[in-house]
């Protein structure tokens, strides 16, 4: 199966980017993806029944008989989904649940085939520690971990997000620029995690200190300051 990942630079709206997706899954689907994974798009949250519905019709146009997962999660969102799609058994998981070891620890156990994480960094730092993340987590969380992120429009400076395909904890696919970008990978028919029964990695330092700020509490010192 061919996959498509968007990484999807913001515009000043919610009809620029609506327009702008509708593009990249044509595009995606012009050359051969039959499943086509979107980010989550920050103006398409507080969209109207109306508008929501308008979007949907017009991807599912586009995307005949192929699969569209997309996303109306705000920024402050997060949760958890499993269902079966086109990718067999699949996670998809929003926001600060990416990083946190209990919602890991059930999906563990749920023997995915598929995990879509829309973390939504916010710099390119944690951008860059998400795909560290999630390449130590793909061989016991999914056969296939793909990460879909937005980058800032320009003029912004709050979406820094690095979109990448990890296919049997290999990454194969990876895409961070300024810019709109597609990701393809072809893979064989999905299978569960690798390595199952393995201990999921430590939450990286910066990853950690998200969860602390969003919680509104502090990261515990476990090391002697040095005051000299």
């Amino acid at each position: 199966m061919r996959i498509a990942v968007i990484h999807h630079k913001l515009r000043d709206g919610p009809a620029a980017d609506a327009d702008a997706i509708v593009d990249a899954a044509t595009r995606a689907r012009a050359e051969g993806a039959e499943a086509v994974v979107c980010p989550s798009v920050p103006s398409f949250a507080g969209l109207s029944e109306p508008l929501r519905a308008d979007l949907l019709n017009r991807i599912q146009r586009c995307a005949e008989d192929g699969a569209f997962l997309i996303s109306f999660a705000g920024p402050e969102d997060e949760g958890t989904r499993v269902l079966d799609t086109p990718l067999g058994r699949t996670a998809l998981v929003e926001g600060d649940a990416c990083l946190r070891e209990e919602v890991l620890r059930d999906l563990v156990s749920e023997r995915l085939e598929t995990a879509i994480w829309r973390p939504g960094a916010e710099s390119a730092l944690q951008a860059e520690a998400v795909l560290e993340f999630a390449l130590d987590c793909a061989p016991m969380l999914a056969g296939v971990l793909i990460i879909a992120e937005c980058s800032a429009a320009e003029g912004e400076d709050r979406v820094h997000g690095i979109s990448a395909i990890i296919d049997a904890g290999e990454l194969v696919a990876e895409a961070g620029g300024e810019e709109d970008e597609l990701l393809f990978a072809d893979i064989g028919v999905p299978l569960s995690a690798v390595e199952p029964d393995m201990p999921l990695p430590e939450l990286p330092p910066i990853l950690a200190q998200r969860l602390a700020v969003h919680e509104g509490r502090k990261l515990p010192v476990d090391y002697p300051a040095d005051l000299s």
